[in-house]
């Protein structure tokens, strides 16, 4: 039996320990997929938010 190959999935790098550049971008999207550009605050992350729990 011959083993289908996916065309949409990435290309196997010459290193397996390296990605792709289409992996990276892949990557990028899926970390930011629910993420809303014109959210308040996007901007900061939680090192740059003031700490108010040791009131």
């Amino acid at each position: 039996m011959d083993q289908e190959v996916n065309a949409d999935s990435p290309a196997a790098p010459q290193d397996a320990r390296k990605t792709t550049e289409e992996q990276r971008k892949l990557q990028e999207q899926l970390e930011h997929q629910h993420e809303d550009p014109h959210a308040p605050g996007l901007h900061q992350s939680r090192h740059d938010t003031p700490d108010e729990t040791t009131r």
